[in-house]
This record gives structure tokens, C-alpha cells and sequence, in this order.
């Protein structure tokens, strides 16, 4: 069974996007482009919502180096109910029910699956109970509103700490799986 890793870069306040899809705020510094090039290669597919991908799509094609080759190269999901096709390398469009396609994938052999961003979109998998992992960026910034990355939920989802990563920027990386309940 592959694992679904959710990794996203968050303000302190839980915000992933400030008003108007703002990304500047994220720290990209050595130390973080250093920790994504080690984990990246287990992962061979990406799931986006059709926001995320849209911006994602918007950038990565023209972009140059170790991550962009990554982004370019590897196999994606978009999920998207208004969507009708989707231009960037490697793509495939799902207008379907996602859940049932997140588990097809789960149970297919093969790399891990990230998500990254699409916060609506990954509400329904954190729901199902279909994220294994979460990794959070935590960015040394408190920006008072946005899109925040965790919607709510139906019931509490006990965590457990698996890993912590300090960079010198001050962002925080951190690694939680969720806890069966007791």
C-alpha cells in the first residue's frame, strides 16, 4: 500500500495562502531546497486541487533546476469538477469521485503520493482517513488570514510526532501520522 504524505508550507498562524493566493511569505532558502531534494525521490505521483494546480501549472514548466526537472517529470492528478483538460506534462484530469481514486492509487504499487496546497481538496482525504503523513513547513510568520490548510473535521484526529527539522531561516519542519483512536 503506497502512503499519501501531506506536505505543505504553513504560517504560525495555519494559513498556507495569504489573501489573494499570496505565496511570497514562504521561506526558500539552501537548507529547505536541500530537505525537499532528499525527499522527493520517494515520491512518483502528486495530487493537486484545481486551484493549486492551476498555479503550480502556471510555474513549474518554465522553471529551471533539480526541483523543476522533479515537478516536470513526475506523474499528477488533478481533481477537478470544472476543468475540462489540463496542459501540463504528465497530467492526468479526474472529474470523478476522489476518494475512490485516491484509495485506487493507494492500492496500486509504486512511490509515494504527495499532496501539496489544496487545502479543499485534501479536506475530503483527511476526512476519510486517507493521509498517512503530514508535513508541515511551519514559516517564522504570522499573517492574521488567508486560506487556512486544515478545514474542519467531522472528529478529532490524534497525531503523533515523527520527526522535527529546524532550519536556520527559522522555518520548522515537522512530520506528524495520525493515531488510530484510543
Amino acid at each position: 500500500m503506497r502512503k499519501v504524505i501531506m506536505w505543505d508550507m504553513v504560517s504560525v498562524d495555519g494559513f498556507f495562502e495569504a489573501p489573494g493566493q499570496d505565496i511570497s511569505w514562504f521561506v526558500f532558502e539552501d537548507e529547505l531546497a536541500a530537505y525537499i531534494g532528499e525527499t522527493q525521490l520517494e515520491a512518483d505521483t502528486l495530487l493537486f486541487g484545481r486551484v493549486t494546480y492551476e498555479m503550480m501549472a502556471s510555474y513549474w514548466p518554465e522553471a529551471e533546476g533539480d526541483i523543476a526537472t522533479f515537478m516536470n517529470g513526475v506523474e499528477k492528478y488533478v481533481f477537478s469538477r470544472s476543468l475540462k483538460t489540463v496542459g501540463w506534462h504528465n497530467t492526468k484530469l479526474v472529474t470523478g469521485d476522489a476518494v475512490a481514486e485516491v484509495e485506487r492509487l493507494k492500492a496500486q504499487e509504486g512511490g509515494t503520493i504527495f499532496i501539496f496546497g489544496s487545502a479543499d481538496f485534501a479536506a475530503e482525504l483527511v476526512e476519510k482517513g486517507l493521509v498517512d503523513e503530514y508535513r508541515l513547513g511551519i514559516n517564522p510568520v504570522l499573517l492574521g488570514g488567508g486560506v487556512p490548510l486544515f478545514k474542519p473535521l467531522s472528529k478529532r484526529t490524534s497525531l503523533r510526532l515523527t520527526h522535527t527539522r529546524p532550519l536556520k531561516s527559522g522555518v520548522v519542519i515537522l512530520h506528524y501520522q495520525p493515531q488510530p483512536d484510543a
